[in-house]
């Protein structure tokens, strides 16, 4: 199937994999809306809109940006020629919506010059949104936002490729192998106990090592994913080799190049689950045969 624009992106001619529409016909669509809160904005535009790709479904594709955040004069520019505002589109509804993550882990959430912007569009999810993915740095406040469920600082930053299992079979890992790889990469984590305590969530998948990975609300309307299943092959890669140059203490990322080497080309040992994860996101949640 295809995605339809109602801005065209600059992105949008460095992916020929994907067919776009110029117009929506009378076809069954479903309208998703993307707050992109990363500074690497067409990294995120194409990582999203790649995963989203679906055999099934068309989609109306919006991408979000809260005028609060919108102080960088470049990126006004940008904003305004391919984005639509938060003012804008508030009055609208959405059959999905994906908060990204932000590089924000180590401010207390007050402190963040657009936090009350963005509580407000998290508030707007829910009476105007079906069902929501909050990525990141986005799951952990959105958690606490929502639920009350708090965060905490790790001791090392959690970077790499780690192997996650199932502990509950909902739609959104329907076909899953049992044990998979998702790519990590964070400073904080969320306090598990207190996830499991509330009847209202559903701890669908965590890793020994790196804790939570995908937590949902009992109806489906809020998704919460700890990593990062849109990740490209090399995104990792380059986020290393940025701290490195940062002069950051930073450790390999883990599990990522073939004998722990940066040298070597990492293998993409995730695509298929998060093609998957995000297809069934938009069937079964998004789209919901049941509800339609």
């Amino acid at each position: 199937m295809a995605i339809y624009l109602k801005k065209d992106l600059e992105i949008k001619n460095k992916l020929p994999q994907i067919k776009f529409l110029t117009s929506l016909g009378t076809k069954a669509h479903v309208k998703v809306g993307i707050l992109n809160l990363m500074p690497t904005l067409e990294d995120t535009e194409r990582q999203l809109m790649t995963v989203l790709d679906n055999p099934v479904l068309d989609i109306e594709l919006d991408f979000i940006y809260l005028d609060s955040k919108n102080k960088d004069p470049e990126k006004s520019l940008y904003f305004h020629k391919y984005y639509r505002s938060f003012e804008e589109i508030k009055n609208e509804y959405y059959d999905g919506v994906i908060v990204t993550g932000a590089p924000l882990e180590h401010l207390a959430y007050n402190n963040i010059d657009y936090i009350e912007e963005l509580k407000e569009f998290f508030k707007y999810t829910k009476t105007h949104v079906k069902s929501t993915i909050f990525l990141c740095w986005a799951s952990q406040f959105g958690l606490q936002y929502f639920y009350g469920v708090n965060r905490y600082n790790l001791p090392a930053k959690v970077s790499g490729l780690y192997e996650h299992y199932l502990l509950k079979e909902t739609n959104l890992v329907r076909g899953f192998d049992e044990k998979f790889f998702i790519p990590q990469s964070r400073y904080c984590s969320i306090i598990e106990s207190e996830v499991v305590k509330r009847k209202d969530l559903i701890l669908t998948s965590k890793s020994n090592e790196s804790g939570p990975y995908i937590i949902e609300s009992v109806d489906g309307s809020k998704i919460f994913l700890t990593g990062h299943a849109e990740y490209e092959v090399d995104t990792l890669d380059k986020e290393y080799n940025r701290d490195l140059k940062k002069g950051l203490d930073i450790a390999i990322p883990k599990n990522y190049y073939p004998d722990n080497n940066p040298q070597n080309k990492p293998l993409y040992k995730w695509h298929a689950h998060s093609t998957l994860l995000y297809h069934n996101w938009l069937y079964y949640y998004v789209y919901n045969p049941n509800n339609n």
